[in-house]
C-alpha cells in the first residue's frame, strides 16, 4: 500500500470521527434538554447528558478506532521498510534489562514494542527504581559497537521532561546500551498531521539518532 492510499484512510477516519464527535454533542444536548424537562433538576440533566454523550461516541467510534490503529501500524511499517527496517510486538524482559546493569532494584518495570534497523534496535521502556525515581522513554541498543559516544550522567534520565517532541537531551548509556528519556517515541504515528509530514518527522529523528549516537 502506497503513501496516498494511506493518507486518503486518514482523511476519512478522521471525517468520520469529527462526525460522530458532532451527532455525540447533539445527543447529548438533546437528552440534557430532555431530563431537564421531565426533572427539573440542572445537575441530573448535565450527568445525564455527559453520560449519554460518551457512552454513545464510545459505542459508535469503536470500529473506527480500531480503523485508525490498524492505520498507524500500516503507516509505520511502510515508513521503515524504507530503511530496511521492522516493528515487532515484543518486549524486553525485566530480568534481561537488568542484565544491562543500567540501573538495579526496580519496583516496577514495563517494555512494549520493538523498532530493528540494521545497525540498533529500540524498545519502549517504563520503570521505577528503587529509589522511586520514574524513567519514561526508550532502550537503543546498538549492534555493531564501534566508537560510539558515551553519556555517564545518569541523572539527565530521570528529570521532568517538558518537551513532547523526541529530544537526545537526555541520554544515560554503558556500552552499547542508551537509555534515552523521552515523552515520544521517535517512531510515533500522529493522525491528526498529515502522513507526509509524518514521515519527515520520523525521518528527522532517524538521522539524529544516527549522527549522534549511530555515527553512521
Amino acid at each position: 500500500m502506497d503513501l496516498k492510499s494511506l493518507e486518503n484512510r486518514r482523511l476519512y477516519i478522521l471525517k468520520r470521527l469529527g462526525i460522530l464527535k458532532f451527532l455525540s454533542i447533539i445527543e447529548a444536548l438533546l437528552v440534557g434538554f430532555l431530563a431537564f424537562v421531565f426533572t427539573k433538576d440542572i445537575l441530573i440533566a448535565i450527568i445525564l447528558a455527559v453520560f449519554v454523550g460518551i457512552f454513545f461516541f464510545r459505542f459508535t467510534a469503536k470500529k473506527l478506532k480500531l480503523a485508525k490503529k490498524e492505520l498507524e501500524l500500516d503507516a509505520l511499517n511502510l515508513f521503515l521498510r524504507r530503511f530496511g527496517a521492522k516493528f515487532k510486538k515484543e518486549s524486553l524482559s525485566q530480568k534481561d534489562f537488568l542484565k544491562l546493569e543500567l540501573s538495579e532494584n526496580l519496583k516496577d518495570f514495563k517494555s512494549q514494542n520493538c523498532f530493528e534497523f540494521k545497525e540498533f534496535k529500540i524498545y519502549d521502556i517504563h520503570f521505577i527504581d528503587e529509589n522511586k525515581r520514574f524513567f519514561c522513554g526508550i532502550l537503543l541498543e546498538i549492534l555493531k559497537p564501534s566508537k560510539n559516544p558515551s553519556f555517564e550522567d545518569e541523572e539527565k534520565i530521570y528529570v521532568k521532561l517538558q518537551d513532547k517532541n523526541f529530544t537526545l537531551n537526555h541520554i544515560f548509556s554503558k556500552d552499547n546500551h542508551y537509555l534515552i528519556a523521552t515523552l515520544t517515541n521517535p517512531f510515533f504515528i500522529d493522525l491528526k498531521e498529515s502522513l507526509e509530514k509524518n514521515f519527515k518527522n520520523l525521518e528527522n529523528n532517524l538521522k539524529l539518532i544516527e549522527e549522534k549516537i549511530i555515527k553512521i
